[in-house]
């Protein structure tokens, strides 16, 4: 039986790690988008940055946000990639990823182990030297993508497939699908205010943006081509079993994740249970979902239930 302890610390690795990866995706996202849409609809191009933030469990206040496009751009880069005091920005989110792994340094490889530090060393050293444009920074979180999904190379190609992976696959699996549906819920009204007036370069834009903030642009295009059905991206980002960002496929994914540990494992039966409804009703109402008026409320149904279910999941001293 696995420690406690260790079980904890794999949990959280894998939300840290995935949070950190999901965090410099979206701030790549946001500024391509905002660069884009800064002369078509300025007001727009602001929103993607707030988006940003509401996107994430704990959002950190930017503060002028009347400034120039440029500088709010570098103000977002520096507090959500660079600044430690930042709960949720990225380097804080590899730092407590390397904190949990130097607690259980005995159940991962040498390769997650060099990785998790080079990837947190390198976003350091440049959070020491200050960064002072836009473009900067652009590069920078690029690089540090590219890092964490080398990261996540190792962790793949490298890690036993035992309890301890399991844990830290449900730890993945939950951060992966909360940023989902914070994601849905923080763009959606946007998206949703469109008309057939819009202006269909911003109507492209802005759904190419969602789908790419939740790295499911490629997918959906197999599925659907290049043409933008608002009710097909919802449904796919919902519904989808297979697309790696979908609702449906993260809470799947954690079910099968908990049924590979053992009955006895701190809350399986609790979290097993939540999430089990919460799948069949992913399966089966998917018209119910997405009536008129019910999808906000479902996502925050969804939210509250992944909520429980990491309560369930963690242990009793269990980190933010």
């Amino acid at each position: 039986m696995m420690l406690t302890r260790v079980a904890n610390s794999l949990y959280w690795m894998g939300r840290y790690i995935e949070r950190a990866e999901n965090t410099t995706r979206l701030l790549n996202v946001a500024n391509e988008f905002s660069l884009e849409l800064e002369n078509l609809d300025e007001r727009r191009a602001r929103a993607e940055w707030n988006c940003v933030s509401a996107g994430l469990p704990t959002p950190v206040p930017i503060g002028d946000e009347s400034k120039p496009i440029p500088e709010l751009t570098l103000d977002y880069f520096n507090s959500y990639l660079l600044d430690e005091s930042n709960p949720v920005s990225v380097i804080s989110s590899l730092a407590r990823a390397r904190e949990n792994a130097r607690s259980i340094g005995e159940t991962l490889t040498r390769e997650v182990q060099y990785n998790l530090n080079e990837a947190y060393s390198q976003l350091a050293a440049h959070r020491k030297k200050g960064v002072q444009s836009a473009l900067r920074a652009s590069d920078i979180a690029a690089a540090t993508h590219r890092a964490i999904l080398t990261m996540l190379g190792a962790i793949e190609h490298t890690l036993t497939r035992d309890q301890g992976w399991n844990y830290l696959k449900v730890g993945e699996a939950m951060e992966r699908t909360q940023r989902t549906l914070f994601v849905l819920k923080a763009k959606l009204p946007d998206l949703q205010s469109m008309d057939d007036a819009c202006d269909p370069a911003l109507f492209f834009a802005s759904w190419t943006s969602l789908l790419r903030s939740l790295a499911s642009l490629e997918n959906y295009r197999q599925r659907f081509g290049t043409r933008f059905e608002p009710d097909n991206v919802l449904r796919f980002m919902l519904f989808d079993p297979g697309t790696p960002r979908a609702v449906n496929c993260g809470v799947r994914r954690m079910t099968l994740y908990l049924n590979g540990l053992p009955s006895t494992a701190h809350g399986l039966k609790e979290a097993t249970k939540v999430l089990g409804r919460l799948y069949s009703k992913l399966a089966y109402e998917d018209n119910e979902i997405m009536g008129t008026g019910a999808l906000t409320a479902f996502l925050d149904e969804a939210l509250t239930v992944l909520t429980a279910a990491n309560e369930y999941i963690s242990a009793p001293t269990k980190p933010f």
